[in-house]
């Protein structure tokens, strides 16, 4: 399947298979926390996580990878752009004490 490529800089995301929880990819794999996510700046960077977005696809750990364009803050910190990543990043909606948002993870994200 061929990849649309997000506007940069961009990260790869994808859902827990058993658990669903929000998963971002690193260069050693995947992680619960944001800012931890290998951001593509450029091509190159581009290229590596469309590579860990096949690898993902193939694997049977995560669902729905997907490439996702965001923003770097005056800290450099990762916020994503389209609103749907943010809920993803933050927890539910109707629920401040569950997910990310209920220990303070992500505070710099805001919808």
């Amino acid at each position: 399947m061929a990849v649309k490529a997000p506007s940069l800089p961009a990260i790869l995301t994808a859902n827990a298979l058993i658990d669903g929880v929000v998963l971002y990819a690193t260069r050693e794999g995947w992680t619960e926390r944001l800012g931890e996510a290998e951001v593509a700046r450029d091509a190159d960077g581009l290229a590596r996580l469309e590579a860990a977005l096949r690898a993902a696809e193939a694997a049977d750990g995560v669902i729905d990878p997907v490439l996702v364009p965001v923003a770097l803050d005056a800290a450099g910190r990762i916020v994503p752009d389209h609103y749907r990543d943010r809920i993803r990043a933050l927890g539910p909606t109707v629920r401040g004490d569950l997910g990310p948002q209920a220990v303070g993870e992500h505070r710099h994200v805001s919808l």
